[in-house]
């Protein structure tokens, strides 16, 4: 009965805030939340890279967020671009999304280590809820409400753009850009962020970011602190492992860490505390996944995007995680 009501609970405050699944996903990790929002993004050129990870929101709540998120980008060294495929999958009750895309990104030279990456991003956004359930506990007129909630399929397109100045990150993206369907309507998710790189010593960095979302005139704000320590894979840095924290203005703070367990694969966490009205009923949120990097087979022969940096020995195209 308490996850009845818990669930029924959950789906009355979608109905009555006219939300779908949730406002949109706002990932806390720079590796899932670039990944989702930004088609602009460009982690690698020297591997072909696989993100896969997941939110799993307000632990103990019945019928709280779940979201999972796959994708893979490839980069083409002479053109100069990239493909992207991703997946996402969101649950929230009965309520669910799902949100596959396929992304191209290009990447301009505009003087040592500074580049200007353009992308733009096209796929479907299904959303709905599972009528068969809502059936079953229907003890108070719930699946009348749910049928004010969208249900159906409609076309997905974003833009993104990313300025890179050697240690300083700067990024914008806007998602949904068309308007649905009647039965599926959108609404546009405005983001960016800016993050800055300070070589404190030889192999370790401070990382300061800002990130901004504004989706349905409703903004949030996130900062957050990592700090690095670094490791030369043959020549070419690589974070072995960093620690931080961050905060979401009125929303949440979270802690999070990341290490390389190979040259070639990642993983990262995070736990965010919820500061809203459900902080005394759920144990916060976990965020985790892993990065897959595969060498590409003209990897030996180096582009020059750049001159290597002074200290660290930075070759093309560096990006800290």
């Amino acid at each position: 009965m308490k996850r009845l009501i818990n669930i029924i609970a959950v789906l009355l405050v979608l109905v009555s805030t006219n939300a779908v699944a949730q406002e949109d996903v706002l990932f806390t990790n720079k590796q899932l939340r670039l990944n989702y929002n930004n088609p602009a993004y460009i982690p690698e050129i020297m591997y072909a890279t696989v993100n896969l990870g997941g939110r799993l929101q307000w632990r103990n709540v019945e019928g709280a967020p779940s979201t999972f998120f796959a994708g893979a980008k490839y980069f083409f060294m002479g053109a100069h671009s990239q493909i992207s495929l991703s997946f996402l999958s969101d649950d929230i009750g009965y309520c669910y999304t799902r949100n596959p895309k396929l992304g191209f990104a290009f990447l301009i030279p505009i003087a040592d280590d500074s580049y200007i990456n353009l992308g733009v991003g096209a796929g479907l956004m299904n959303r709905g809820y599972d009528a068969d359930k809502v059936q079953e506990v229907n003890t108070m007129n719930l699946a009348d409400a749910m049928e004010r909630l969208p249900n159906g399929t409609a076309p997905d397109a974003e833009v993104g753009l990313e300025v890179l100045l050697q240690n300083f990150e700067l990024g914008f993206a806007a998602n949904h850009m068309l308007k649905g369907t009647d039965e599926m309507p959108m609404h546009q998710l405005y983001s960016g962020y800016l993050n800055y790189y300070f070589q404190t010593e030889m192999w370790w960095r401070l990382a300061p970011s800002y990130s901004v979302y504004n989706y349905r005139d409703r903004w949030k704000h996130q900062i957050g602190l990592k700090y690095f320590y670094l490791f030369d894979y043959e020549w070419n840095p690589s974070d072995l492992f960093y620690v931080g924290a961050a905060y979401r203005y009125q929303y949440e703070g979270s802690i999070m860490a990341g290490v390389s367990l190979f040259d070639w694969l990642s993983v990262y966490y995070s736990y965010d505390y919820f500061f809203g009205k459900l902080r005394h009923r759920n144990y916060g949120s976990h965020e985790f996944g892993l990065e897959i990097k595969i060498p590409q087979k003209f990897q030996g022969c180096l582009a020059n995007y750049g001159k290597s940096h002074k200290y660290t020995r930075y070759t093309k195209y560096y990006r800290t995680r």
